[in-house]
């Protein structure tokens, strides 16, 4: 992208299907797109399911914070493994790695703020601070605004696992994407009914989740690995809070079971509050299958492997220090 006129634009008149991430970097880049006019459907979409091709893709649709997949009509991204991934450089993979988050190339792509006058205070840097996890300790024990419901709108928080709400998660994204071009203030969206019964849920898991992070995880050298395979109620908490806890450590692996037990998955991440971890996560992930940014990834793995390449991860992690 060299100059504006190398630019593919979405078609006059045409409406588009967004396919993202359903979170909030993917509410984001939908009510951007939706502010602009450009689409008419969302689909959510994991990112392995893309990599597998489990997501039928064509010239009618736009990805934004999933893996490049060709046949899209343009593709949105800020991963550093999808830039190493996609050695071509297709003219439609839109990808800036320094980037914050996927709705700030977005953002940039289309004018920045000439181009969204009428956006909710605050909405942008929240979204990059979500995005990229700039939280401070404060932030994770005891969020407030745009944190809270970045928290609360993250699959990985776990609160779907708990209830069912009044409306899905699919349709409060859906409710929210309205709801933020509206919005003056996130304090009304936080005020919302949908949204307040989620973040009441949060807020009573909270010392549970804690003490559970206390007792599941230990600690080898620099990381932290938390096995939660074992326990029956894995409370909700964000996914930061194990960096809150064990602030000594600067990386962590998560041990989870996938989809019906028929994997097992780890999700690597450097401690967002002690940046200095060596290791380059996403190249270490993409090892194993999987893939994601410098600084975080998850790979899934076969259930009578993950013994031999948990220590596989625990040498290299430990030895980068």
């Amino acid at each position: 992208m060299s100059n504006a006129a190398a630019k593919i634009l979405p078609e006059e008149n045409k409406k588009y299907r967004l396919i993202t991430r359903s979170d909030m970097d993917g509410l984001v880049c939908a009510v951007l797109m939706k502010d602009l006019g450009i689409i008419d459907d969302i689909s959510f979409a994991h990112p392995k399911d893309m990599q597998d091709g489990l997501v039928e893709v064509g010239p009618n649709d736009i990805t934004t914070n999933l893996p490049y997949v060709k046949g899209v009509y343009l593709a949105f991204d800020h991963h550093a493994s999808e830039a190493e991934r996609v050695k071509d450089k297709p003219k439609n993979h839109v990808i800036h790695t320094d980037a914050p988050s996927a709705a700030r190339v977005v953002y940039d792509y289309f004018g920045g703020d000439a181009a969204f006058p009428k956006l909710t205070g605050g909405m942008m840097e929240a979204v990059d601070k979500a995005d990229s996890a700039a939280f401070t300790r404060d932030d994770i024990i005891d969020p407030q605004g745009w944190e809270l419901l970045s928290f609360i709108m993250d699959a990985r928080t776990g609160l779907g696992r708990f209830r069912d709400f009044n409306i899905s998660n699919y349709q409060l994204m859906m409710k929210l994407i309205d709801e933020c071009r509206e919005a003056e203030h996130v304090d009304q969206l936080l005020a919302l009914s949908d949204v307040k019964e989620r973040v009441e849920l949060y807020e009573s898991h909270a010392q549970k989740a804690r003490e559970q992070i206390e007792r599941c995880a230990h600690v080898e050298d620099n990381l932290v690995i938390l096995d939660l395979r074992q326990e029956e109620t894995i409370w909700a908490a964000n996914r930061f809070m194990i960096y809150a806890l064990f602030p000594q450590c600067n990386i962590s692996i998560h041990i989870l079971w996938g989809k019906n037990k028929q994997n097992t998955v780890f999700a690597t991440g450097k401690s967002i509050l002690n940046k200095t971890s060596k290791t380059d996560v996403g190249k270490l992930m993409l090892q194993y299958g999987g893939g994601g940014h410098h600084a975080a990834g998850t790979c899934q793995v076969p259930n009578l492997k993950s013994d031999e390449i948990l220590q596989h991860l625990i040498e290299k992690i430990t030895t980068d220090g």
